[in-house]
């Protein structure tokens, strides 16, 4: 006897079961999907930034020549504009003969102390050779004292003669004489050494004001020549010329703007970025850059630092929402996005080109 098994045939799903389920699942996808924190944070309010240098004069003058293009490319050091320099040369040499006389007088002042010594020793040995005389006075005095003394008893004895007794006090007379002389001597070397010694003070302060007026005549000449070297303008960075002013025979003082100098291999992008996009943006996280003006593929770069204020905070007229009515508004705040190194396109971009940003955040 045999048996027969009868299939069951399977109970299919209704389409309507299955269309719920897909969009419950993908619904709970999307809800995922929201409720994740973003991957990266995109602004398109970002542009090409470069921190360009403005060229000026630093002195009165002519501008001679200007050496440099528009647009052209220049190495830091490339002399860009000459400004008219007889004047200038005239002054550094008038300058030059100024600090010539200042060291003359120097050596003059110098000269004179140097005298000064020599005339202070011979003063000096003058007052030694009077005193040696006065020395010599008063012991020849004193001889003819004991010589007149002795002669004196002789003659009251009727040993000695009256005339060899006036004789003896003709020489007392003449010692006497000779010693007041000598002592009158010793105080006209003695008044003369001192006023030679007193005009020291005066020869070295001759010298102090002498060295002043070198440093002084020092000072003008590298003032001269300080500006004489101005009146060639060279490149302070490498870079492309932009906003050229200068013409030849303009007349310039200082602060005129002459030229800008853009340094095309130093560009960064600044992204202004809203501040809720920011709270997870660090220093440092990758970036791209679309370069609305290159097309194709994006420049890489990564976050380099955050402004210290949002934008508005440095505009002329800061918000200030302590006053009337407040509306809140989302600030923007201005990051700096540095290019990576060594990619081909950079050599095409410039200031001020618009860029799309987008920012790789952190997990």
């Amino acid at each position: 006897m045999s048996e027969q098994i009868e299939s069951k045939p399977r109970r299919k799903l209704p389409k309507v079961a299955v269309a719920g389920g897909a969009a419950v699942l993908l619904a709970g996808a999307g809800a995922l999907w929201i409720a994740s924190p973003a991957s990266s944070e995109t602004t398109d309010n970002a542009y090409l930034r470069a921190d360009s240098t403005i060229v000026s004069a630093r002195i009165n003058g002519q501008i001679a020549q200007v050496l440099v293009r528009d647009n052209q490319e220049v190495k830091a050091g490339e002399p860009l504009v000459r400004i008219e320099d007889h004047e200038f040369a005239a002054r550094l040499d008038s300058a030059r003969a100024a600090v010539r006389d200042a060291d003359a007088d120097v050596a003059a002042a110098l000269a004179a102390i140097k005298s000064h010594g020599v005339e202070t020793q011979l003063a000096g040995a003058n007052v030694a050779v009077v005193r040696t005389g006065i020395a010599s006075a008063n012991a020849e005095l004193q001889r003819a004292e004991a010589d007149d003394f002795r002669y004196q008893a002789l003659l009251a004895e009727g040993f000695a003669t009256r005339r060899d007794a006036e004789r003896i006090r003709a020489v007392l007379i003449d010692a006497r004489a000779k010693a007041r002389q000598s002592g009158a001597s010793l105080a006209a070397s003695q008044d003369s050494a001192g006023v030679t010694l007193a005009r020291k003070d005066s020869l070295l302060a001759e010298l102090e004001k002498a060295r002043a007026g070198a440093e002084r005549a020092r000072a003008a000449l590298r003032l001269a020549e300080q500006d004489e070297g101005y009146t060639l303008i060279r490149a302070p960075i490498g870079g492309v010329i932009g906003n050229r002013r200068a013409q030849a025979g303009d007349l310039v003082q200082p602060g005129t703007r002459l030229l800008t100098l853009v340094p095309s291999r130093q560009l960064y992008v600044v992204a202004n970025f809203k501040e809720t996009q920011t709270a997870r943006m660090l220093a440092g996280q990758p970036a791209k850059v679309h370069v609305d003006a290159l097309g194709g593929d994006p420049l890489s770069g990564r976050v380099e630092s955050f402004a210290p204020g949002s934008g508005s905070e440095f505009t002329l007229l800061p918000f200030e929402p302590g006053s009337g009515n407040f509306t809140k508004i989302v600030q923007r705040v201005p990051v700096r996005i540095a290019l990576d190194p060594d990619q081909p396109a950079l050599a095409r971009l410039r200031p001020g080109l618009s860029t799309t940003v987008t920012v790789k955040l952190a997990r």
